[in-house]
């Protein structure tokens, strides 16, 4: 919540009392304070907007909502605090309050029963000590709760380049270590499947999955398969040179694309090699053409790797109908990954090295759909700015607190 520059801490603190006070009446808070209190002026105070000092107003609404019993426990619009808190922990009560009356917070149900929870003490317990009202030392515990709820530009971060040799886990594109997932085993499967019955094997998926490293992952160990990316350039002629290209075979200019295809055939011949031609639903229409001369004549398998538009292209276009027919083995496009694919992508991407809130088959659930079961958004968006801080706990609230913050996406 924001406060113009005619609050007073201690006026900030009465507000908070007030709207707390509020919600736990029921009362709706956002569209109901104009009813609550009567007037446009004491609704104009409690949203913080005050261009006056509202310590007379305050003093009204106080005693009007909470009551006289509880309005005599402020002193100047001061939260009377045990002998047991220093300066320092009076000002860490008022951040954590500040922060718990935060709308990002509100929206995802940050109480004191959930940050409880996660220190393994009561809800009353939590209330007495961000309240002032805790009979021991509170440092340590207002420590422990400012670092649940902290937002992340807060946060201790640990930078790679600080001079020492680092720790730290890096995630950048083209370094990215393979994990095996159920989309690499079966696209490793649509693989087999071409290879062995030489003729075409389909498979398309939502973007981001991890489609091209499973492919890169095959082609290493099945180091006689020949792996070309296809482009919205790459047509007919394009394609063919590319595979001359890989085979070691020469492909001038003068060289129609007919005789470029039949030695293309005769080396191929037999060979039980493969072709892949990942981004297939990027070519132009006449780059297949070329592909199914080459497979019915050399008898060499070839696999079509895409998006899910490959499979719309495949069924409507004139020209990719052709090769649908000599399809063998066409899975059901994959939208989402696993959770079990997730948890594996998660904890092997960042070795084990996140200390966890929650480790149960609840956290693992709620990841997934946090990252819509998309590989990409886990490790090559979410990941590295979670690698980046330690000694945290990574929960819901820390990892929504990195979408709102650094991706710029509501919480979850």
């Amino acid at each position: 919540m924001e406060f113009s520059n005619f609050y007073s801490d201690g006026q900030q603190e009465m507000v908070l009392d007030i709207i707390t006070d509020l919600k736990s009446k029921g009362v709706d808070v956002e569209t109901s304070l104009d009813l609550r209190t009567g007037d446009r002026m004491g609704s104009l105070v409690l949203r913080g907007r005050a261009d006056f000092n509202p310590e007379k107003e305050l003093r009204r609404l106080y005693k009007e909502v909470l009551g006289k019993d509880k309005a005599s426990d402020v002193k100047s619009g001061e939260m009377v605090f045990s002998k047991t808190y220093d300066d320092n922990d009076k000002v860490m009560c008022s951040k954590i309050r500040l922060r718990l009356h935060n709308p990002e917070i509100c929206q995802q149900h940050i109480t004191n029963a959930s940050i409880a929870a996660s220190m393994g003490k009561t809800a009353g317990a939590i209330s007495q000590i961000i309240n002032g009202k805790y009979g021991a030392s509170p440092t340590k515990h207002l420590h422990n709760i400012w670092g649940l709820i902290a937002p992340v530009e807060l946060a201790k971060v640990v930078h790679a380049n600080d001079g020492k040799k680092s720790d730290i886990i890096r995630i950048r594109y083209g370094d990215i270590p393979f994990v095996k997932t159920s989309l690499s085993n079966l696209m490793a499967i649509a693989c087999n499947h071409a290879r062995e019955r030489r003729r075409f094997s389909v498979f398309a998926g939502t973007a981001g999955l991890g489609k091209s490293k499973s492919l890169a992952e095959y082609c290493r160990v099945h180091t006689d398969t020949i792996l070309i990316t296809g482009s919205e350039q790459t047509a007919g002629i394009q394609l063919v040179r590319e595979l001359c290209s890989k085979l070691g075979l020469s492909s001038t200019s003068r060289q129609g694309l007919s005789a470029l295809i039949d030695r293309i055939i005769y080396v191929l011949e037999d060979t039980d090699r493969l072709i892949i031609l990942d981004e297939a639903d990027k070519c132009k229409p006449n780059a297949l053409d070329p592909l199914r001369t080459i497979s019915d004549r050399a008898r060499i398998g070839i696999t079509l790797v895409g998006n899910n538009q490959l499979v719309d292209k495949l069924r409507s276009q004139e020209r990719f109908e052709l090769i649908a027919s000599r399809v063998c083995f066409w899975p059901r496009p994959m939208g989402k990954l696993t959770i079990d694919d997730i948890q594996t992508l998660f904890l092997s991407i960042s070795q084990n090295t996140l200390l966890l809130a929650d480790n149960t088959e609840n956290w693992w659930i709620w990841l997934h759909t946090r990252v819509e079961g998309n590989a990409r958004e886990l490790v090559e968006n979410l990941l590295p700015h979670l690698l980046r801080f330690k000694d945290r706990k990574i929960d819901k609230l820390f990892v929504n607190e990195i979408f709102s913050t650094v991706l710029n996406k509501s919480a979850v």
